[in-house]
């Protein structure tokens, strides 16, 4: 890297950071600096949510607050300039704030990604091809960072839907560029029923590659199911987080219903569509009981192809932090190392790691998709759920089992293991090499 630097030598070097990433920013930061005094910028939600706690960081010159698709550009045009809205910078040791600006409602007026400036360097990446065709969602849900910047944003409109033209335009340079397969990042990809429909027809006949989609199940009806088919869908995920509908309701602020998820889960199975589901654990006031009682009845009756899961993260200024204090999973002083980015892994409580019965649902959780109905409703009945193994490799077979029940997704599957090989290789390289650059210093020293 200190080669790299000195040989390109940047007007800026920026950062996007969350919570999870902002530590590793901050400690590469400080060795930038160390090699040449380079403007550091750092934007992203963690900046956002944050502002005054980036900002004195004394390696850190400018922070980008909010999107910053233009803001980077006038900064870069004119890193002189000192009323950017959006920007914060340092000024004979005075912190200027200047104005948050509007944000970009036409998002066809928004350059189209440039990624070739990524395959360039991870050429196995041109196989996947990432597209977001909006910005901002509808709901309100406490543990998301939409959370906090629709109160930011208040007056304005933050759901934002670029036109069928402009994402059209994009996807087909992604395919004449080598790409077999698109995911769809929106946070609810099917939320516009009218847009799809125009977008369906547009896809089909222009594009017309498998593609994965995000959606919340209020939206996923017969016909917008059948659009979806229509398209090429493989596979649907659905952020259900609990099956427990009181703890969505008043901890989640997820108002999606027990009967509304179900039904959206038949008509995606009806058109042989793939199901994922999003399952978080520790969320304030779950109890085992409302697993035993009712919670994995209902994940066994959905049955989907696989289960996400995670573990609750606590994100700076988001409403489950006040929920969570009242429930006493955290505490202030949790909150100000949270800010701090103290947490790399933005996991704040595991509850997992000190109740091994959660610890049993989770691995029953993971072989729900893989057991028939009957089988996991008898282990369920006789608690014979508690001992399926804690091996580690056993763990893993029922994430791959599902990829074997069709080509399609057995195609995804080693394409999948084959990126995932690719990175490994490149990473121990990397370390390969760095290791004989020691070695080598070491020999030469005399040391």
């Amino acid at each position: 890297m200190r080669q790299n630097i000195k040989s390109f030598n940047p007007d800026f070097v920026c950062f996007s950071v969350v919570t999870d990433n902002y530590s590793w920013a901050c400690e590469l930061s400080k060795i930038i600096k160390s090699i040449k005094n380079i403007p550091i910028v750092f934007g992203g939600i963690q900046v956002t949510s944050c502002p005054e706690e980036v900002i004195s960081r004394e390696f850190i010159d400018y922070i980008v607050l909010g999107e910053g698709d233009e803001t980077i550009v006038e900064l870069v045009e004119n890193k002189d300039a000192t009323d950017i809205k959006n920007v914060w910078f340092k000024k004979d040791g005075i912190v200027i704030k200047n104005e948050i600006r509007h944000l970009v409602q036409n998002l066809d007026l928004l350059p189209l990604p440039d990624k070739e400036i990524f395959y360039k360097k991870a050429p196995y990446l041109i196989h996947d091809y990432y597209c977001m065709t909006s910005r901002g969602c509808h709901f309100n849900c406490t543990y998301c960072f939409n959370n906090y910047l629709k109160k930011l944003y208040a007056g304005q409109c933050w759901v934002r839907r670029r036109s069928v033209k402009n994402v059209i335009k994009e996807l087909k340079i992604g395919k004449e560029g080598g790409c077999k397969h698109i995911l769809f990042l929106d946070d609810c990809f099917v939320s516009d029923k009218e847009w799809l429909k125009v977008f369906a027809k547009e896809y089909k006949k222009k594009i017309n590659l498998p593609f994965e989609a995000m959606s919340m199940a209020v939206f996923l009806n017969e016909e917008v199911v059948s659009l979806l088919k229509y398209m090429g869908c493989v596979k649907v995920q659905i952020g259900v987080q609990t099956p427990t509908e009181r703890v969505r309701r008043d901890i989640c602020k997820r108002y999606d219903t027990n009967e509304n998820i179900e039904n959206a889960i038949n008509e995606l199975k009806k058109q042989k569509i793939n199901i994922a589901i999003d399952h978080i654990f520790s969320l304030p006031s779950e109890k085992v009981e409302d697993y035993e009682n009712g919670g994995l009845e209902f994940y066994i009756k959905l049955k989907p192809m696989i289960f996400n899961i995670f573990n609750l993260k606590y994100y700076p200024n988001t409403e489950i932090i006040e929920i969570g204090k009242q429930y006493k999973t955290i505490d202030s002083e949790t909150e100000a190392r949270i800010v701090k980015g103290e947490f790399p892994s933005g996991i704040m409580m595991n509850r997992q790691d000190t109740d091994d019965r959660l610890k049993e649902i989770y691995r029953f959780i993971q072989w729900i998709p893989v057991f028939p109905r009957g089988f996991s409703r008898w282990l369920l009945k006789t608690k014979l759920y508690r001992k399926i193994p804690k091996n580690k490799y056993i763990t893993k077979i029922p994430i791959v089992i599902p990829f074997f029940y069709s080509i399609k997704s057995m195609r995804t599957f080693f394409a999948v293991r084959e990126v995932r090989a690719v990175i490994k290789f490149r990473l121990y390289k990397a370390k390969l090499k760095n290791w004989l650059c020691k070695k080598c210093h070491i020999t030469k020293s005399g040391k």
